[in-house]
């Protein structure tokens, strides 16, 4: 991600409003924090288990016991938590953090997916259901990429 930085300073994509659905492996507080101060993109990126971020929103939104149902998957559930920036020091923008919880059937116990957004208004349905759709937009990319989609044809896609 930080070879990519220069990139979204010009990147015509990168404006402002826009939402970004980034990977887990392109994880960058640098990189988050400028586009949300400078060119006010919003940022929805999962964090790694073992980040302090991570851990410091699991523990507040089981402090909260407040965990409605997942909007998509009655398996799981969702909380909302305020305030984990000062737990990612590369970022400097505030955070929220969506907690989702599930049973983790390979571990044979309950686990934990955080997401954090920069763009505070959001709420955690909102949060998962537009995360959900980054699996649909890579999948997209990789067919348009091997010529699945025959884009001279001008063929549609099922």
């Amino acid at each position: 991600m930080t070879l990519c930085r220069p990139l979204w300073a010009v990147a015509p994509v990168g404006r402002a409003g826009a939402l970004l659905l980034e990977d887990r492996g392109l994880r960058d507080g640098v990189t988050v924090s400028d586009l949300k101060r400078q060119r006010r993109v919003a940022v929805i990126i999962p964090l790694k288990a073992n980040m302090r971020a991570t851990q410091e929103a699991r523990q507040m939104a089981e402090m909260a016991h407040k965990w409605p149902a997942h909007p998509a998957r009655a398996a799981q559930r969702i909380a909302l938590v305020h305030g984990v920036e000062p737990r990612w020091a590369e970022c400097e923008v505030p955070l929220n953090a969506c907690v989702i919880r599930f049973w983790n059937k390979k571990k044979k116990r309950t686990d934990h997916i955080v997401l954090v957004p920069t763009a505070r208004e959001l709420n955690a349905p909102w949060i998962v259901r537009h995360y959900e759709e980054r699996p649909e937009i890579e999948q997209d990319d990789a067919q348009m990429k091997s010529g699945g989609w025959q884009l001279k044809k001008r063929s549609a896609t099922r």
